[in-house]
C-alpha cells in the first residue's frame, strides 16, 4: 500500500509537468505570433512610408514641371504671344516662321524662331562615330525639315533676344524641342538662363543614356564650335550678306570633346 502514495505523487507531478509544457508551448507560440505580427507591421509601415515619399516626389515633379511649362504665361514680357505659320528651316533648332498676312495685298510676316531651351550641331558642324566623320549639322537640319514640312506650326513665345523669338513650337500638338531631345537630335542649351521643363531634362537624359542620335557620337558643344569656326549658316537663304567675321575659312578639324 505504500506504493500508492508514490504513484499518486508521480501522476500528479507528471500532470503538472504536462500542463507547464503546454503552457510553455502556447507562450512560445504567442511570442512567435507577436514577433511575426510586429515584423509584418514594420513591413507595412515601411511600404506606407515609401509610398508617401514616392507620392511627395511625384507631386514635387508635377509641380516643378507645371511651373516650368507655364512660366511663359506668368511673364508679363511675353503677353502670351502665339504665332502660327509654316517653317523655312535654317538649322536643327531654327527656322523662319512665315505667317500669312490678313489681307492678300500685304506681305507675309516672317519671324526668326529658335526652339526654346535647346541647341544642336551648327549647320556646318561634323561629329565622329568610330573614327568616321558625319555631318551632324546637316542631319539635324534635315530632321527638323521632316518634322515641319507641309505642317502648320504653332509657336508660343518665351523671350526675344536680338530679334530672335525663342519659343515652344508645336506640330499637331507635339513639342518639337521635346521630341528632338527624345530622338537625340537636340540637346539642352548650355547657355540657357531660363527654366527648362523637366520633361526636356528627362528626355535628354534618356537619349544620352541609350546613346541615341547625337549621343552615339563624339561632338563639340555647338556654342564652342561656333566660337571656334564661326556662325555662318549656308542654309539661311535670307542671310544674303556673308559677314567674313562670321565665317572662318580655315580647315576645321574638329577636336571632339563633347559626348
Amino acid at each position: 500500500m505504500r506504493f500508492k502514495p508514490i504513484i499518486i505523487v508521480y501522476i500528479v507531478c507528471s500532470l503538472a509537468l504536462w500542463i507547464i509544457s503546454q503552457n510553455q508551448n502556447t507562450t512560445n507560440l504567442n511570442i512567435f505570433e507577436t514577433l511575426k505580427m510586429k515584423e509584418n507591421q514594420d513591413i507595412i509601415n515601411m511600404y506606407l512610408e515609401e509610398n508617401k515619399l514616392l507620392e511627395a516626389d511625384i507631386q514635387k515633379k508635377v509641380k516643378e514641371n507645371k511651373q516650368n511649362l507655364n512660366w511663359i504665361n506668368s511673364d508679363p514680357n511675353n503677353h502670351n504671344v502665339v504665332f502660327n505659320g509654316i517653317a523655312s528651316v535654317t538649322s536643327g533648332v531654327t527656322f523662319k516662321l512665315i505667317t500669312s498676312a490678313e489681307k492678300p495685298q500685304h506681305q507675309p510676316i516672317i519671324r526668326n524662331i529658335h526652339l526654346y531651351g535647346v541647341d544642336t550641331c551648327a549647320p556646318r558642324q561634323k561629329a565622329e562615330l568610330n573614327n568616321q566623320e558625319w555631318p551632324c549639322g546637316a542631319v539635324t537640319t534635315a530632321w527638323l525639315v521632316t518634322k515641319t514640312l507641309g505642317q502648320n506650326i504653332s509657336c508660343k513665345q518665351a523671350i526675344i533676344e536680338k530679334k530672335i523669338h525663342y519659343a515652344q513650337c508645336f506640330v499637331q500638338g507635339v513639342d518639337l524641342a521635346e521630341i528632338g531631345l527624345e530622338e537625340g537630335m537636340l540637346i539642352i542649351s548650355k547657355d540657357n538662363q531660363y527654366p527648362i521643363p523637366t520633361t526636356y531634362l528627362s528626355a535628354e537624359k534618356n537619349a544620352q543614356n541609350n546613346k541615341i542620335g547625337l549621343w552615339s557620337s563624339n561632338f563639340i558643344d555647338p556654342i564652342q564650335w561656333k566660337k571656334n569656326y564661326g556662325s555662318y549658316n549656308p542654309f539661311d537663304n535670307y542671310n544674303v550678306e556673308m559677314n567674313p567675321l562670321n565665317f572662318k575659312t580655315q580647315n576645321y578639324n574638329n577636336k571632339y570633346n563633347y559626348k
